[in-house]
């Protein structure tokens, strides 16, 4: 009797032991509704697959996501994995505050074979691979084949040069008096699109791989003087108009730069009898270059994560190219895998093959940091053009200066 009484005293404490050794991965990520469904199933299949595994998810509010992330690693009570943005990965290098990615998981090399440079360039530092590309967006064209229609335009052939989008923009801006009724072209000076004219005007911005400095170029002053002079001298689009995402969902508005995931936006909460279609940017008259600056997050491991391996495979599971499949379906967020961006399921697609082939042209942004000192390109450079009247050639390189600051400030200590 006390010998069968120890035994399941013994299996008691068998199960209990197997339950308190479960390996718990805890993650945290910004929130949009849309990437918590798609996180949490994958949590679900992922335990399903690993038994002995917990993922715990915990998604927090854009607006205070960094703010908790960094308190949270401070203290010692952070993540084992998180979502931080691309730029920041030697920013989080230099602190310390990540480890790399589990070489049996995945390495460097292995990746650059994979995936696009421009989303995996910012993930590896010293030959090792700190992280899975998420989140990648570039910039592509936006237009509505029903007002194109209405100015006597091809629907089916959107412009292709600096100087075709500028001549569709103005056949299809509408005055009534001094009122704009209808926009050719949305331009509210979003950096990675200023970024992208600049690129394809021929411009680095470093001065080289090793110093963390920008320079001045005049490939950056007209990039930055052809979207100001399309406000200002060629009024295809006011700031008064409002804004260009609004415009364009209210069918007030024929053009729009944006990144593709907002695909989902414009179909969900745009007007009843919103049609659109997207195509490249418009390449440069003389250079034919027609980069799209790519912007992304990264997952990785924090440097308190005390199972790497699992972690590193936890990560890789929501980052395959199965998963980026799904992540591309319902929430916009473009692969880095060539054989997703390849895959004849999406790039036949007359809406996605356009976004898709935007990867082909991608180049990384030179924005380093969490703080994000190219938004001083719309900041500084074009809001002082549009708003103040200022010399778009001292406004830029004043700018420059600001970003130069910001990177000496925050990379100059290590």
């Amino acid at each position: 009797m006390r010998k069968g009484v120890l035994i399941l005293f013994i299996a008691s404490l068998l199960l209990i032991t197997s339950v308190i050794a479960k390996t718990t991965i805890v993650h945290w990520m910004h929130h949009s509704p849309s990437r918590a469904m798609i996180i949490m199933e994958m949590a679900s299949e992922f335990m399903k697959e690993n038994p002995d595994v917990e993922i715990k998810v915990q998604t927090i509010p854009y607006s205070e996501y960094k703010t908790k992330l960094l308190a949270a690693l401070a203290a010692g009570s952070g993540p084992d994995v998180a979502q931080i943005p691309a730029t920041a990965m030697e920013e989080f290098f230099g602190y310390g505050l990540v480890q790399p990615i589990t070489a049996s998981v995945a390495t460097a090399e292995e990746m650059r074979e994979k995936c696009i440079d421009a989303a995996i360039d910012k993930l590896i530092i010293g030959g090792q691979l700190y992280g899975f590309p998420t989140d990648v967006q570039t910039i592509v064209l936006f237009y509505n084949p029903y007002l194109f229609e209405q100015a006597g335009l091809d629907p089916d052939s959107p412009p292709q040069t600096w100087t075709e989008l500028l001549e569709y923009a103005k056949k299809l801006t509408i005055w009534e008096g001094n009122k704009m009724i209808q926009s050719g072209l949305g331009i509210e000076g979003y950096e990675p699109v200023i970024e992208s004219f600049m690129r394809q005007a021929g411009a680095t911005f470093l001065v080289s791989d090793e110093e963390m400095k920008v320079v001045y170029e005049d490939a950056q002053l007209e990039g930055l003087k052809f979207l100001t002079d399309a406000v200002l001298e060629h009024k295809v689009f006011v700031p008064e108009f409002g804004s260009r995402w609004t415009g364009f969902r209210q069918i007030k508005e024929a053009m729009v730069f944006g990144h593709g995931a907002m695909v989902g936006s414009f179909q969900v909460g745009g007007h009843p009898d919103l049609v659109f279609r997207t195509a490249l940017p418009p390449a440069h008259p003389e250079t034919g270059n027609r980069s799209s600056v790519l912007t992304s997050w990264a997952l990785v491991l924090m440097s308190d994560c005390r199972t790497p391996e699992i972690a590193s495979e936890w990560l890789a599971f929501i980052s395959s190219p199965e998963a980026q499949k799904l992540w591309f379906k319902d929430t916009g967020e473009l692969p880095s895998y060539y054989s997703v961006i390849n895959d004849p399921e999406f790039s036949d697609d007359p809406l996605l093959g356009p976004i898709l082939d935007s990867l082909n042209y991608a180049v990384p942004t030179f924005s380093a940091g969490w703080g994000n000192p190219a938004a001083l390109l719309r900041e500084t450079a074009y809001n002082n053009v549009i708003n103040k009247g200022a010399d778009p050639e001292e406004a830029l390189k004043k700018a420059l200066d600001e970003i130069n600051q910001y990177l000496e400030e925050t990379f100059g200590i290590f």
